[in-house]
C-alpha cells in the first residue's frame, strides 16, 4: 500500500510541495500525459535518489507525513542525517500514544454527553483486560457486539460477535489483542444507515478549524472502501434526509469543543472524527465519536479532490481497490479506463474513470475516482 499509493498526497498537496515516493514508483510521462492538463496535480514526486542527487540545492522543507509515527520520523531523520538534507521533521510526543488510543475517543464521547444533555447518544464503549470479563458481560446483555483493538482504524482490528458466547477463534483473536495492547473495547452493534466523518485541523495553539463533512462506505466487516464525491451541501442534504440541521449542527459544534479541550494544544495537524447515522429506538440518531484519527484521512483527501478537480455538478466516488493476485488490478484499471473515458468541463472532471496513482502489472492497491 505504501508503494502503490505513495503519489496519492499529490492530489491534496499545495503547488510548491513535493511528494516522497519509492524509487521505481515515480509517476511516468504516460501517467501524467493521459490526464487533461487542468486535471493534473502540480506537486512534484521526489524519490530517495532525487534527494541524494539534489541535496545541495534543495530548499528548506517541512515533512508532513500522512500520519505521525515513530517509523516515518526515523525514515526522514535517516535521510536528513545521511545526506545533510534541509528537512524540518515532526516530533514524536509520548502523549500521542494516549491520544490515539480508543480510550480517548470514549472519553470524548462522555464529554459530548455532558455538552449535549438532551441529545440521545449511544452507550460509551467498555474496556476489558480479561476474556472472562467479556464473556460475563455478553451473558448478562443481549444483542450483537463489536470488539475493537485500542490501536486500530479504517475497519481493521475489529471482531464481530453473535450470541452470548465466544467461539475458539474469537477467544484466540481477543487473547492476541490483550497480550499486545493490554485491553479491548466492546460495544453493541448499531443498526447502521450511513458512515460519515467530520474533518478538522488543529493548529497546536488551542484552535480547532472545521474542514468539512465526508460520507464514506465500508464492507460489512467495517473495512474502508471509499468516499462519496459531492458538494458539501449535497452531502449535508443526504444526512438531513434522516436528521435535521437542528441535530447535526449542535453535534458539529460540540465535537469542536471536545477537540479543543482534548487535542488543540497537544497536537498539530488534521483530525478525522468518524461518526455513524443509525436507527435508534424511536428515531434516527447519530453516534458522534466512533473513533478519532490524528492524521490525514481519505475523507479529507475526498474534500480536497472534489474542490480542486471535479466539476461542481459532478458526483462520484473515491475508491481504494485491492487485488491479491498480481496483474488483476492492472487488468481492472485498463477495463475501467476503456469503459469510462474522461470527460472534462470548465477545466475540471465531469465524468469518467481517473486513477490517482500509477497502475502497473505488479500493482495491488489502486486509488481512483469514478465520476458521473
Amino acid at each position: 500500500m505504501t508503494k502503490d499509493l505513495a503519489f496519492l498526497p499529490a492530489w491534496y498537496a499545495e503547488k510548491e510541495d513535493y511528494v516522497f515516493v519509492d524509487d521505481g514508483e515515480t509517476p511516468d510521462a504516460t501517467f501524467l500525459s493521459d490526464l487533461p492538463e487542468t486535471i493534473r496535480p502540480s506537486a512534484l514526486p521526489l524519490t530517495r535518489n532525487d534527494l541524494v542527487k539534489n541535496a545541495a540545492i534543495l530548499p528548506h522543507m517541512e515533512v508532513r507525513p500522512w500520519g505521525i509515527s515513530r517509523p516515518v520520523i526515523c525514515l526522514f531523520n535517516e535521510l536528513k542525517q545521511s545526506y545533510g538534507l534541509p528537512l524540518d521533521l515532526p516530533l514524536w510526543k509520548q502523549e500521542y500514544s494516549r491520544l490515539t488510543n480508543r480510550r480517548t475517543a470514549a472519553e470524548c464521547l462522555d464529554m459530548l454527553r455532558e455538552i449535549l444533555p438532551d441529545t440521545p447518544l449511544p452507550p460509551t464503549p467498555r474496556f476489558f483486560s480479561e476474556i472472562e470479563e467479556i464473556e460475563t458481560f455478553m451473558q448478562r446483555h443481549s444483542g450483537n457486539f463489536v470488539l475493537k483493538a485500542p490501536y486500530s482504524s479504517s475497519g481493521r482490528g475489529l471482531l464481530w460477535t453473535n450470541g452470548n458466547r465466544l467461539n475458539d477463534n474469537e477467544r484466540k483473536r481477543i487473547g492476541k489483542i490483550l497480550r499486545t495492547q493490554g485491553a479491548i473495547s466492546m460495544e453493541q452493534v448499531a443498526d447502521k444507515i450511513q458512515d460519515f466523518a467530520m474533518e478538522y485541523h488543529s493548529d497546536g495553539k488551542g484552535n480547532i478549524r472545521y474542514e468539512g463533512l465526508s460520507l464514506f462506505h465500508t464492507t460489512p466487516q467495517g473495512a474502508y472502501k471509499g468516499n462519496t464525491l459531492q458538494t458539501q451541501s449535497a452531502l449535508r442534504e443526504k444526512l438531513q434526509t434522516y436528521v435535521g440541521k437542528e441535530t447535526t449542527e449542535p453535534i458539529r459544534q460540540a465535537v469542536t469543543q471536545a477537540l479543543v479541550q482534548t487535542f488543540a494544544t497537544r497536537y498539530t495537524g488534521y483530525i478525522g472524527v468518524d461518526m455513524l447515522l443509525y436507527k435508534g429506538k424511536e428515531a434516527f440518531d447519530i453516534h458522534p465519536c466512533i473513533e478519532i484519527n490524528l492524521r490525514y484521512t481519505m475523507g479529507l483527501a475526498a474534500l480536497r479532490i472534489f474542490a480542486n478537480y471535479l466539476e461542481a455538478n459532478a458526483t462520484g466516488v473515491l475508491n481504494i481497490l485491492y487485488e491479491k493476485e498480481t496483474k488483476r488490478a492492472y487488468e481492472r484499471h485498463r477495463q475501467l479506463k476503456k469503459t469510462y473515458p474522461i470527460v472534462h468541463k470548465n477545466g475540471k472532471l465531469s465524468k469518467g474513470y481517473l486513477s490517482l496513482c500509477p497502475v502497473r502489472e505488479h500493482t495491488q492497491f489502486v486509488a481512483y475516482i469514478l465520476a458521473t
